[in-house]
């Protein structure tokens, strides 16, 4: 749990690095479906979906008048539902993503496409309500770290207003024994604000 809250201490250290030079805060919420995969077929086959949901605040600069880097802090409910229980697993993500306005919808809306890298610290997991356990030991359950990368598009109007759909595929195995290969993923509908765009 030490290498948790050190990770969790760079997260913020990086978002307020940001912030020193951000043009555009805003806040953001996501609801949909989330999912644990696994590239072997009986594994994959135990896991279902289940509700995702994601808050947090956001920080966007321009590279130039199309493109926009933006990072934040989120606060994230993944999990996937099982016969009789569902595992719930509550993430702080930093997400880095490039947003870029591909056509100008109206006098003062954008449809855009975007991308990126998103690192998340597990801060509690549990099935059922009973707690499951974090770290690197065989038996724990999940590993306290996860890293992927999300895709969406989505539109922009009155130059505040957010609307887009958001994929996210998770790269790292969260799965704490090493007999199995799992990963998360979500397909959510997100929602913004911006400040001062």
């Amino acid at each position: 749990m030490k290498n948790s809250v050190r990770v969790l201490m760079i997260l913020l250290m990086v978002s307020f690095s940001f912030s020193a030079n951000a043009q555009i805060f805003g806040v953001k919420a996501g609801l949909g479906l989330s999912n644990i995969t696994s590239p072997d077929e009986i594994d994959n086959n135990v896991f279902g979906r289940a509700l995702g949901v994601k808050i947090g605040g956001t920080i966007e600069f321009d590279i130039t008048d199309d493109l926009y880097v933006g990072s934040g802090l989120s606060f994230a409910k993944r999990g996937a539902s099982t016969v009789g229980n569902n595992y719930n697993t509550f993430y702080l993500e930093l997400p880095v993503s490039a947003r870029y306005d591909i056509l100008e919808v109206g006098g003062s809306g954008y449809l855009y496409a975007t991308s990126g890298l998103n690192l998340g610290v597990l801060l509690a997991a549990n099935r059922g309500g009973n707690k499951v356990g974090i770290g690197t030991e065989n038996d724990d359950f999940f590993r306290p770290l996860d890293f992927g990368l999300n895709f969406g598009f989505g539109v922009i109007f009155a130059e505040k207003y957010e609307i887009g759909l958001l994929t996210e595929f998770g790269l790292k195995n969260i799965y704490a024994n090493d007999l199995s290969t799992l990963r998360n993923s979500a397909l959510l509908v997100s929602f913004g604000y911006k400040f001062g765009m």
